[in-house]
Order: C-alpha cells, then structure tokens, then sequence
C-alpha cells in the first residue's frame, strides 16, 4: 500500500469519530483514539505531513468526551 491509501485509512476514522462520537461517545472515543495513534505511527514511518488526520481525530475525541460529560451531567440531574 501507497502512503495515500494509509493517509485515507486515518481520515476516514477522523470523520467517523466525530460523526458518531454525536451518536455514541464510547464508540467515537475508541475510533478517535485508533485514528490519532495510526495517524502519529504513519507520520513517524512515512515523514508525511498527518496534520488534518490528527486535527480531526482529537476533535472527535473532544466531542464524545463532551457528549459522554453532558450525558453524565444530565442523567445525575
């Protein structure tokens, strides 16, 4: 595999990650986490720039973190 077609791999679980870190923060956490460390391990064997995957990954992260806080915050009140 080319160094674009893993790129992809790790964009594509940034998007996922934000998009169902909305619908299921435990789900969006764990992709947002496989997506951040396959994008750090690529960028150190490939010397390509992994700034939007990352970027995208901790978003995804920060947003089920969020969603899994307010959920907590919601369901004691």
């Amino acid at each position: 595999m080319n160094a674009q077609q893993k790129k992809k791999h790790s964009l594509i679980s940034g998007i996922l990650s934000i998009v169902l870190g909305l619908l299921n923060p435990f789900v969006g956490l764990f992709l947002g986490i496989v997506g951040l460390v396959l994008a750090i391990s690529l960028q150190k064997e490939s010397e390509l720039d992994y700034k939007k995957e990352r970027t995208l990954n901790i978003v995804g992260i920060v947003v089920s973190v969020l969603h899994f806080i307010l959920g907590v915050i919601l369901f004691i009140r």
